[in-house]
């Protein structure tokens, strides 16, 4: 019976190495303090807050338009947002509970709109 040898090549494609094969093990008090000052060397440089414009949510645009003077139909909510009705129905409602008071409004045609009440 001949035996046959395996090369290096067809050992390395049979079993991939560990992920810290050949490295040093780190322990957990040095991986804690390594962490932050790495973050800090890879950040970007701070801009100036006036520079750097503020992102628009989805929740920031419901009020930009139930702020408006006629208020806004659940139809022009759902094309701002891209929510479904059941979305924009309980964001109404979130925003209830964090205290705005939102009134219903029908216009001629019929069609309910919403907007935030004045502040007395």
């Amino acid at each position: 019976m001949t035996k046959t040898k395996k090369t290096a090549a067809s050992k390395s494609v049979a079993r991939r190495p560990c992920k810290g094969a050949g490295q040093a093990p780190i322990s957990r008090k040095s991986r804690k303090t390594a962490a932050p000052a790495i973050a800090a060397t890879s950040a970007a440089p701070a801009t100036s807050p006036s520079i750097v414009p503020a992102r628009q949510t989805k929740k920031g645009s419901i009020l930009a338009l139930l702020q408006r003077p006629k208020g806004a139909a659940i139809g022009e909510l759902i094309e701002v947002t891209g929510w479904q009705v059941h979305s924009v129905r309980a964001a109404l409602t979130g925003l209830r509970k964090e205290g705005k008071e939102l009134v219903r409004d029908k216009d001629e045609a019929g069609v309910t709109l919403y907007r935030i009440a004045e502040a007395r």
